[in-house]
């Protein structure tokens, strides 16, 4: 998928909050939040979620930390929700495969 396919803020989003900037995009989705897998410079892969508002995200994101914290199999948070623009964005590991 094209490097050009993400928005402008988002390379200096994860060289700011994940210390490397996107060396690829694995995917990208869009319904009511933007969600984009990432290779990073660094080999990492990592998901950045970006959603309307700061409203509820970031108490989500911690439920969603206590319970990877707890073993649940689910993403773990990797920074906390930071506003960019309008928007509430995080990062979290890349846990391919599995059902939803």
């Amino acid at each position: 998928m094209p490097m050009n396919d993400m928005p402008d803020w988002l390379p200096d989003w994860c060289r700011a909050h994940l210390g490397s900037e996107p060396a690829g995009v694995l995917f990208r989705l869009q319904q009511t939040s933007m969600v984009f897998g990432l290779r990073l410079a660094d080999g990492a892969d990592v998901v950045v979620k970006a959603r309307p508002g700061t409203g509820r995200a970031a108490s989500c994101v911690a439920a969603q930390a206590r319970l990877a914290e707890r073993g649940f199999p689910c993403a773990r948070p990797l920074t906390p929700v930071v506003e960019v623009e309008s928007l509430a964005v995080h990062a979290e590991e890349f846990r391919p495969g599995g059902e939803v």
